[in-house]
């Protein structure tokens, strides 16, 4: 089975389940573990931030970094549709007691007029905004590329605002490569976390990134949360392993911009989908309605490809290490023979 419902369902290689067995260890409660260490050192230096914490989960990381950067009653700024408001069983409002802001964008890109206006017109009624969310790939977006520099603009205007800015970037080593931008992702913006058990391959865990007095605070709020952990280090080794191998994410791109181009013509003669290819690792097939979106999915899985709804009428192919080149042919022939005439 070709499963492409998402890049969560990758298994570690065998030469990084092996970094798991050779693991210096300690406990990490006590700051003695020197793998994850090692990991935290490396990730700040390789984005340019003060220090980092490795955590559990995504979710850990953004919602740690909510509770340090609001005050409860505080509103947050993002889009409709993002992640961190969407796809986090409502843990904002669980565990830091905030409310969602949402603004307009394109492409998960917010324009800096829109978040001007949106703090003007908060001045008297409506809470305080204390955080900036921008998603970086933007998963509802396709896996859209927030520029470096527009996030890099949007950072000096919270600098003039006064206000916090968080970076859910689960897959923002798609953007750092496709994009080829600066690194120093620590210049601009407060705090930012990113995943290494999607596609880059490693079982579990995320990284949480921000200055020295922001970390401090962050591993208070990871053993509240339950976070904390002893010899980490099997799993960080792993979590290492898997970042010295990022540069594959763009042999997923190319996958994807394969599937893409074969899919466009696809479209063209069954005139069933729409397509959204946004240069990283997902293609996304848009049907009239829901009905036809999932019968569209069990005719795929019927030929051994595995798909998922994005939402109710939308499709979603993700790419990663484990769809082969030689599965892209099997995977045409599905999308083909599944579309209607």
């Amino acid at each position: 089975m070709i499963d492409l419902r998402s890049d969560t369902v990758t298994k570690p290689d065998k030469d990084i389940l092996q970094e798991a067995l050779n693991a210096e260890l300690g406990d990490d409660e006590y700051g003695e573990d020197p793998t994850v260490n090692v990991l935290q050192e490396k990730c700040s230096k390789l984005l340019g931030f003060e220090d980092a914490l490795f955590v559990s989960s995504g979710l850990m990381g953004n919602q740690i970094s909510l509770l340090i950067h609001n005050t409860p009653g505080s509103d947050v700024i993002t889009t409709s549709d993002s992640h961190i408001k969407n796809y986090e069983h409502g843990a904002a409002s669980f565990l830091s007691r905030v409310q969602f802001r949402e603004v307009e964008h394109k492409n998960g890109i917010i324009d800096l007029d829109e978040i001007a206006t949106t703090f003007e017109k908060s001045k008297v009624h409506k809470p305080n905004i204390k955080t900036i969310a921008v998603e970086n790939t933007h998963l509802a977006s396709g896996g859209s590329i927030v520029p470096y520099n527009h996030i890099k603009k949007i950072y000096q205007l919270t600098q003039q605002l006064n206000v916090n800015l968080h970076i859910d970037g689960a897959r923002v080593w798609h953007a750092i490569l496709q994009e080829d931008s600066s690194l120093n992702y620590g210049s601009i913006c407060d705090s930012l976390t990113f995943c290494f058990s999607k596609a880059l391959g490693a079982p579990i865990g995320s990284m949480l990134l921000g200055s020295k007095e922001f970390i401090k605070e962050a591993r208070e709020f990871r053993k509240i949360l339950g976070g904390g952990t002893r010899q980490v280090g099997v799993i960080a080794s792993m979590a290492n392993k898997a970042l010295d191998k990022r540069q594959r994410l763009l042999e997923d791109h190319a996958k994807a911009e394969n599937i893409y181009k074969a899919l466009v013509e696809i479209g063209d003669e069954k005139n069933e989908f729409s397509l959204k290819y946004q240069n990283t690792n997902m293609v996304f097939l848009e049907f009239e309605n829901n009905e036809i979106a999932n019968q569209f999915i069990e005719r795929l899985q019927n030929q051994q490809v595995l798909s998922g709804l994005i939402n109710k009428n939308t499709v979603r192919l993700v790419f990663h290490k484990d769809v082969l080149n030689e599965d892209l042919e099997t995977i045409k022939e599905a999308v083909y023979s599944s579309s209607k005439s």
